[in-house]
């Protein structure tokens, strides 16, 4: 069975589910090269715009549908991956599972902040944003 990488990128108006809820999903398969799902979706609970951060995105709520709405296409589409990834897809997961959404229990989730945090503490190099490709290790000890 080949496998298929799939990168999640949600905005959020919490840091949970409990206190929070998802306002914007794109799915991008990495391998193919091609985003899969991307939309923003009108909040459910009472000021939720307001929530989001400066910088969020500026959409007309009328023309946005809520997220309950895509939840059996977002369910197709997760359910060929076999692997999920993202910044804090371990986050985004439990978003998504609150939002209704099954996802499969199989489905291994790695956050690429902490694969990044356990590079760091081992002194393995991590790549930088800036584009700088002289990595050294980093000195540990």
């Amino acid at each position: 069975m080949s496998e298929r990488v799939l990168w999640l990128r949600l905005c959020v108006t919490g840091p949970t589910p409990e206190c929070g809820e998802i306002v914007g999903l794109r799915i991008v398969d990495r391998q193919a090269r091609r985003m899969v799902f991307d939309a923003f979706f009108h909040p459910v609970r009472e000021g939720g715009w307001k929530s989001v951060p400066a910088g969020g995105v500026n959409v007309d709520l009328s023309s946005r549908l809520p997220l309950s709405i895509y939840v059996d296409g977002i369910e197709r589409i997760l359910s060929g991956a076999t692997l999920l990834r993202g910044e804090h897809v371990e986050r985004d997961i439990r978003f998504l599972r609150a939002a209704g959404v099954r996802i499969e229990d199989q489905v291994v989730a790695r956050s690429v902040m902490v694969e990044r945090h356990k590079r760091l503490a081992s002194g393995i190099a991590v790549p930088t944003r800036t584009g700088n490709r002289a990595y050294r290790p980093i000195p540990v000890g």
